[in-house]
């Protein structure tokens, strides 16, 4: 029995593991965030909190969420969904559809993320 359990574990830890695109989807299915107001300007606000506290781990989630919605790419643990408060979640959600409906030109979101990881390196990240 031992041996089945070695053997489902790396399953187990595997379906964990989330594209990019199933972590947006799996976001926007938590419904105990959405009483939050949407972010006007989500793109110049995700930067701003990232520069203001770069190495917090929202942050840090939060430029890997700006990653992926940028260049369609990335793996996210299922927990991680739960590592965002409130306002943060807010904010991500916000991306996602400003994302969608293409309210920034692709050069923004680049530079975005651009931005976001020097903020990183800058606080030794």
């Amino acid at each position: 029995m031992s041996a089945h359990l070695a053997e489902s574990s790396p399953a187990a830890g595997a379906a964990e593991l989330l594209s990019a695109v199933q972590f947006q989807e799996a976001l926007r299915h938590v419904i105990r965030f959405r009483q939050q107001l949407p972010i006007a300007d989500p793109l110049t606000s995700a930067v701003k909190r990232i520069e203001q506290n770069p190495a917090f781990a929202q942050s840090r989630l939060l430029t890997r969420i700006l990653e992926a919605l940028t260049y369609q790419r990335g793996e996210f643990r299922r927990a991680e969904i739960t590592a965002l408060d409130a306002e943060t979640f807010a904010m991500v959600i916000t991306l996602m559809d400003a994302y969608a409906a293409r309210t920034s030109t692709q050069a923004d979101w680049e530079h975005a993320v651009e931005a976001a990881r020097a903020a990183e390196l800058g606080a030794g990240g």
